[in-house]
């Protein structure tokens, strides 16, 4: 395929970071960490928020970097429609490190967003946004974005109704194949394990499962859109013609709360100087990072491009684990499942950003819908598979919300606005066991007429997703 030579240039760093540190951030190509960054600075002596935001502007124009566009907030819950003790409750999961909160004033039953971390003293023309929350009292108070929770509703009423053979008829599901396939995509990104003649891609399980799962899921009546059907990138761009100043643009947007935050405390000539000859600088210019904000942004906002061209009721995002790049293992097999949140102190610069998150917080039944389609699927998944799911009190950048899920800042998480989102990670590729069973492909499947041969193993995972998102309409509670 055209242009995937310089993506092979990045396999061994990716390699040498591991698939799980690879992924710690899917967004904007995000630059591992290494000895030369620096640590988010402390909150005991911060540079005054009116001049922090002067000093970032002039690390910005000493990069050649625009200031950052102000964000949107079209789609947000109506005014009093939301209740905010319901909020608040989910700042803990939403906004575990408080770094979203330094940007936010709570006050006379309103949240307000600001340019800059908050303190009485900013000035007017840094608010970006308010919410009036509805009075306290009353029932629910969490809003219904888009009627999103109506069509739901009555998914869960026909399903309850034993007549019904299309329960699921009306709804809307993207499903995103995670990955891309293929042996250069895969020596690309690492997603692959290799061993004894036998390869197991995470790009093709990922097609596999997406595909058979879409028939199933279009046998109950759902409409079903797959952001890709064959493998390759769903970017119509390469590595070497797509457009890469927005990801980079985006990228030194969040360093404010990063690696730049420090450098921010210094007088304005040291900073400047600083900024230009910062190894993250570097790194952020290079053409392997060039290769990385292909990966992890243009492939990905290709992909949310089709979610919001679909405007969906439920998004599936089908991933795979492994610990390690083209090594097995044989101590951990899980199941777990990501929804929005979950996000760090290091990831809060930018401002388009912090109103996705904000919008995520505001828009609380449909996440506690998405937890629930989540834990529903992962228990449906481990249960057909017969592994465990994931009980760790924390989870690379993640926070437990239940067993099994997690609400961490993935780039499809955070920018789907729209939808229930359940981002998977179906099973362990890695693992011995699975390894040999998923690298068999002996069985035979079609979808819209086009024939394909999957691992078998896939039977067990697609049915358990299919069980457990029917499980989540029999006993959903839109309340």
């Amino acid at each position: 395929m055209a242009g995937i030579s310089k993506a092979l240039m990045i396999s061994v760093a990716l390699g040498a970071l591991g698939v799980r540190a690879a992924e710690l951030d899917e967004g904007f190509g995000y630059l591992a960490p290494s000895p030369g960054m620096s640590a988010p600075a402390a909150d005991d002596s911060p540079t005054p928020s009116g001049e922090r935001d002067r000093k970032f502007g002039l690390a910005l124009d000493a990069l050649g970097i625009p200031r950052e566009p102000d964000p949107g907030f079209n789609g947000f819950p109506l005014p009093n429609e939301v209740n905010q003790a319901a909020v608040t409750g989910q700042l803990a999961r939403i906004d575990p490190d408080g770094g979203l909160r330094r940007y936010l004033e709570f006050k006379n039953n309103t949240v307000s967003l600001f340019k800059e971390f908050f303190t009485q003293f900013l000035p007017a023309d840094f608010l970006e946004y308010t919410y009036s929350f509805r009075a306290t009292g009353g029932s629910g108070g969490s809003g219904d974005s888009s009627a999103l929770l109506f069509r739901l509703g009555r998914a869960a009423l026909r399903i309850r109704q034993p007549l019904y053979t299309t329960p699921l008829a009306g709804l809307r599901i993207v499903i995103d194949p995670g990955h891309m396939g293929t042996e250069e995509w895969d020596a690309a990104t690492g997603k692959f394990v290799r061993y004894g003649g036998r390869k197991v891609s995470e790009g093709q399980l990922a097609l596999s499962t997406s595909l058979l799962l879409a028939n199933e899921l279009e046998s109950l009546g759902a409409t079903v859109v797959l952001t890709r059907t064959t493998n390759g990138t769903v970017a119509a761009t390469t590595p070497e013609t797509f457009d890469v100043k927005p990801y980079l643009n985006q990228y030194f947007y969040n360093a404010k709360d990063s690696w730049m935050s420090d450098l921010l405390k210094k007088p304005d000539a040291a900073l400047i100087q600083s900024v230009r000859s910062a190894p993250e600088t570097a790194r952020a210019f290079s053409e392997a990072q060039r290769t990385q904000f292909f990966i992890g942004g243009e492939d990905l906002e290709a992909r949310s491009k089709i979610i919001d061209r679909e405007s969906p009721d439920i998004v599936l995002v089908i991933h795979f684990d492994a610990n390690q790049t083209d090594r097995l293992q044989n101590t951990e097999s899980s199941v777990e499942a990501f929804v929005p949140g979950g996000v760090r102190q290091d990831e809060t610069g930018s401002r388009i950003l912090r109103s996705y998150h904000l919008k995520h917080l505001l828009e609380v039944n449909r996440w506690n819908q998405s937890v629930d389609l989540a834990a529903a699927m992962t228990a449906g998944l481990a249960k057909s598979a017969g592994v465990p799911l994931l009980d760790l009190p924390e989870f690379l950048t993640s926070v437990k919300v239940k067993d099994g899920v997690y609400a961490r800042n993935l780039y499809l998480n955070r920018r789907n606005l729209q939808a229930l989102t359940v981002y998977l990670e179906c099973l362990h590729y890695d693992h011995v066991n699975e390894f040999y069973r998923l690298s068999s492909n002996f069985a035979q499947g079609s979808y819209h007429g086009t024939p394909f041969r999957y691992p078998a193993r896939l039977d067990a995972v697609v049915s358990g997703l299919r069980d457990g998102m029917l499980r989540y309409f029999k006993e959903m509670n839109s309340g």
